[in-house]
Order: structure tokens, then C-alpha cells, then sequence
């Protein structure tokens, strides 16, 4: 059943309407991630957001005035990088970053998101689409940056090119079997840095 959420009972205290809200906003954006990771953009529509969320129109049109906004926002919602937890070895740095990787494309945007930028579907949503694999990618680079300079790679190592390479392991073997084993991280990292081990100082 779909309920106009911001109709709220005279009762219900100020703090709990903005908990509503936000609750609200979570399940649109929601709805509009979960559209994308599966059909890609040309699938969202305020009435497909509507009918997945449980959300009224009235409400999501009170929000975003159309579904250009509702994809632009639920993109922005994925744009910044996580930040990596402190005190990791080199070894899992650069598993971490792979890990960043494989949920920005596995989970956060998904295959339907990458198959659209493929066939550039909607160039607005290729340009946005990207700066979160970029905002990600810019993350790993730094990372094997630092690698490079505890001597875990080859010191004349093209990042970009490295980096590129991440991301098209994931897509490989997302195309040739349909899924990407737990074990794709740890198997990425042993065949770039074959002499790197888990305890590998971080600096």
C-alpha cells in the first residue's frame, strides 16, 4: 500500500517528524539505488520509485520534481569515497580498495548502472556514473601509490593504467561468469603484488 508519509498527527513531536522525514528520503532513494542496480536509469520513474518505496507521489513531487532529480540525488548520495580504516597493512590496503571497487559496482550502483554507461544511454547520468567510480578510483590509486613506495610494486608502476585494471578484473569476471567470487579480491592482490603478505608494514 502506497501512504502520503508527510501527513503527520498534530501530536507527533518535531523531533519525530524530522525522523519521519528523513526515514521518508531513505526509502526513496532506496528504491531509486535498488531501480538503477537492476535496470539502470531509463527504468526510474517516479511511479516505479513510488510503487518499490511504498512512498505516495505527492510525496516523492514534494521532494524532486521530476525523475532526473531523483536519480541525480540518489546518485550524490554515493559520490563520497568511504574512508579507509586505520591501521591496515599493505596487504589489506590495497584488498580494501578492491573491496571499494567491487561494492561500487556490485552494490552501491550495479550491473544495471554499468550496462547503461556502456551503450551511454543517458550521457547526464555516464558523467555522474563515472565521478563515483572516479571519486573510488582516485581512492585506490593512493593507495598503490603508498605500495610503490614501500616497495610492494615495481616502482615504475602507471597508476592509471593499474587502477584501470582493478576495475576491469571485476567486470571480466562479473562477463564470464555471471558473478564475482568472495575470493576475487584476495586472488587480484596475490597476482599484482605476488610478494606482498598480510602483516606487509603500511608505510
Amino acid at each position: 500500500m502506497v501512504v502520503d508519509a508527510d501527513v503527520e498527527p498534530a501530536s507527533v513531536s518535531p523531533r519525530r517528524s524530522v525522523k519521519s522525514r528523513a526515514g521518508t528520503d531513505s526509502r526513496i532513494l532506496g528504491a531509486v539505488l535498488a531501480i538503477l542496480r537492476a535496470h539502470g536509469p531509463n527504468r526510474v520513474t517516479v511511479e516505479s520509485v513510488a510503487a518499490l518505496s511504498g512512498v505516495a507521489k505527492t510525496t516523492i513531487y514534494r521532494r524532486y520534481a521530476n525523475r532526473d532529480e531523483l536519480v541525480e540525488a540518489a546518485l550524490d548520495s554515493q559520490s563520497a569515497a568511504p574512508r579507509m580504516p586505520d591501521g591496515l597493512c599493505v596487504y589489506d590496503r590495497v584488498k580494501w580498495t578492491l573491496d571499494l571497487l567491487r561494492v561500487a559496482l556490485s552494490s552501491d550502483i550495479g550491473m544495471g548502472s554499468v550496462s547503461a554507461v556502456l551503450t551511454d544511454q543517458d550521457p547526464d547520468f555516464t558523467e555522474s556514473f563515472r565521478d563515483i567510480i572516479n571519486s573510488r578510483s582516485q581512492v585506490a590509486a593512493e593507495v598503490l601509490r603508498a605500495a610503490v613506495e614501500a616497495g610492494a610494486l615495481r616502482a615504475d608502476l602507471d597508476i592509471d593504467t593499474a587502477v584501470s585494471t582493478l576495475v576491469g578484473s571485476y567486470l571480466g569476471a562479473y562477463l564470464r561468469h555471471g558473478r564475482v567470487d568472495e575470493t576475487w579480491a584476495d586472488e587480484v592482490v596475490h597476482m599484482v603484488c605476488p610478494g606482498l603478505e598480510r602483516g606487509s608494514a603500511a608505510d
